[in-house]
């Protein structure tokens, strides 16, 4: 039977939460399911969706840490040129991609029609795995 956490906690002090890792996807949830790390199963029905790094408070008297898990994801140097920058802003945003701005990077969910089009305008980019911290997408200006 799965623990239900219907709270989050503002900090956790003298007490090492158990952490959950779920997937960005999941944490634009306000309820959702998970096993935790020490095996666990948890229901999670809050009032708003949470972000990596939030802590959970459980009917059992746990506290969860909430790990958002790697992806694959394209980084995107920020370009020198105005030029550059203007073509890349105009794409991105033409394909309403959900973005992680960095201070020296733009970070995308990787997709592969999105290399090939990066390729074929002439934008560099690395690919790598990390925790990808973006905001759901929405079409409310």
């Amino acid at each position: 039977m799965a623990i239900l956490v219907q709270q989050t906690l503002d900090e956790c002090i003298n007490y090492k939460p158990v952490v959950v890792s779920v997937g960005r996807h999941t944490l634009y949830k306000r309820r959702w399911r998970a096993q935790a790390e020490d095996g666990v199963e948890l229901a999670i029905n809050l009032n708003e969706p949470v972000e990596d790094g939030a802590l959970l408070s459980s009917e059992n008297g746990v506290i969860y840490k909430v790990q958002q898990v790697k992806e694959d994801v394209i980084i995107i140097p920020l370009p020198d040129s105005t030029e550059m920058s203007a073509k890349l802003g105009w794409y991105l945003g033409n394909q309403h991609l959900p973005v992680e701005v960095r201070v020296d990077s733009i970070v995308v969910e990787h997709i592969k029609t999105l290399l090939a089009a990066l390729n074929r305008i002439g934008i560099p980019y690395t690919l790598s795995n990390q925790v990808f911290h973006c905001k759901m997408h929405s079409h409310q200006h």
